[in-house]
């Protein structure tokens, strides 16, 4: 599997939850009376800002090397600094995707009541999963 194919896929279920979490929410404003209760699981699956948070830095860094106004020196001392960022960054970001992947799979799992124990067969079957595909994305670059 390329990555792309594991991006669009986690686009794909992404859309997914945001398409629900906008009919509940259309639901709930059109028909007061159903009692539709999502205060379990309401604001609780925003990552973007952590995500914000993790990438910013080498998005600035990157941003100063692409400046034509900046001089040499600052582009040189910003490529010092962006490729070791962006080497530690990124093996954090995708780490940082299983464990935004499984809050997601405990969230959805526990607000249906679907039992514990699938809940951690389904996380460790994903967990798997991952570092099958991130071993193999590794094997690849190594020409």
């Amino acid at each position: 599997m390329k990555i792309s194919t594991y991006i669009m896929m986690l686009l794909v279920i992404s859309g997914i939850f945001f398409t629900f979490a906008l009919m509940t929410q259309e639901a709930k404003t059109y028909y007061p009376e159903a009692g539709i209760d999502d205060s379990d699981w309401a604001d609780k699956y925003d990552f973007g800002t952590s995500i914000n948070r993790t990438v910013s830095p080498l998005q600035k860094a990157f941003e100063k090397l692409g400046d034509e106004e900046a001089g040499w020196w600052t582009k040189l001392t910003a490529g010092i600094t962006a490729v070791p960022l962006a080497i530690i960054q990124i093996p954090v970001v995708l780490f940082q995707t299983f464990v935004m992947g499984g809050l997601l799979i405990t969230g959805v799992f526990t607000s249906l009541g679907i039992p514990a124990y699938l809940l951690g067969i389904v996380l460790i079957m994903v967990l798997v999963w991952g570092i099958f595909k991130l071993v193999e994305i590794y094997q690849r670059w190594q020409v």
